[in-house]
């Protein structure tokens, strides 16, 4: 009787040891958007909040919460079981702000914006984006994170710092990227670049692939890619404060003398001139098989496309005509 007695009494302590843990402190753990069970029960781990990722998963199966998983930053207890660690990511964390970045903004916008919700602060989020060995300790060799700060809609937290938004847009940015199984840096910089210029090119999607198969073509047979989008990035990144609003440019502005301009030099500009979507993404991995090698707005969100530079310039003229 007193061995019965001694094991329930064991079995009891165990029991509530692992409902109410001894207190080991507790961490931070952003849950990003989007984020599978498997990737959440990772992450976790990681952080030592729970002690197995197959246990957390069994009993969030059990517990019927696996599509209720809240994306955001959480001040979670290390090696709580699990159950306590799913009502919280089910309940969602209160102090989170969602704030959405929009495809085809620029780095400095993306300050704007994330400043704006009191995220930030833009000059140092934007330092950082250009530091290069903090770049290099989050895992990229770039001069610039301009194009790689995913555009999604983000649960950030109040307590984080500016490094730790920025590595959650780079996170979010991996895992969009993961799919394609692009294999090097090299590969993934000169995608992003041409993705940038469709975003901001494109205005509706079955024309995202068209555009990146023209610009595709035009790099094949060396003819510069002449893309307004990046003489304007050009002109903002040169002169913020008197480019800031213009919308038209001018047969000077043409011939703006920068890297970016590529109306006077061929290849892809220095790198993107903003941060595109995933559908302009797929867009360069997956363009249309034409052979056109022009196009021009017809101010209707769509384009007229060439295979001739007689055919082009004979739209150019209808349709500035009829704006």
């Amino acid at each position: 009787m007193k061995g019965t007695a001694l094991a329930c009494l064991i079995s009891v302590i165990i029991v509530l040891v692992w409902l109410q843990p001894i207190n080991l402190g507790s961490t931070e753990v952003t849950i990003p958007n989007g984020a599978t069970a498997r990737e959440i029960a990772e992450n976790l781990a990681l952080h030592r909040v729970v002690r197995d990722k197959k246990e957390f998963i069994l009993w969030l199966r059990i517990s019927g919460k696996e599509k209720d998983l809240k994306s955001g930053s959480y001040v979670l207890q290390k090696y709580k079981n699990p159950l306590y660690i799913i009502n919280k990511l089910s309940e969602g964390s209160r102090s989170d702000i969602i704030v959405t970045i929009p495809e085809g903004l620029t780095l400095y916008e993306i300050a704007d914006i994330l400043e704006l919700h009191d995220i930030v602060n833009r000059d140092s989020f934007i330092a950082l984006c250009k530091n290069r060995s903090f770049i290099k300790n989050v895992g990229f060799t770039l001069v610039s994170l301009e194009g790689y700060l995913f555009p999604d809609t983000y649960s950030f937290s109040l307590a984080q710092t500016d490094s730790s938004v920025i590595a959650q847009l780079l996170e979010n940015f991996g895992r969009h990227l993961e799919k394609y199984e692009i294999r090097t840096p090299d590969s993934i910089f000169k995608i992003i670049t041409l993705a940038s210029l469709i975003e901001k090119e494109a205005r509706v999607e079955e024309e995202r692939p068209i555009i990146a198969r023209v610009f595709l073509n035009r790099l094949k047979t060396n003819r510069p890619l002449e893309s307004c989008a990046t003489v304007f990035y050009a002109l903002h990144i040169a002169k913020p404060d008197k480019y800031q609003e213009k919308n038209k440019l001018t047969k000077r502005d043409l011939k703006f003398e920068s890297s970016y301009n590529t109306y006077i030099h061929t290849g892809l500009p220095p790198g993107p001139i903003c941060s595109p979507g995933e559908n302009s993404i797929k867009a360069v991995i997956y363009p249309a098989d034409v052979d056109y090698l022009y196009f021009v707005a017809k101010g209707d969100g769509h384009h007229h496309f060439s295979k001739t530079f007689r055919e082009h310039i004979a739209a150019k003229e209808k349709y500035n005509a009829e704006k």
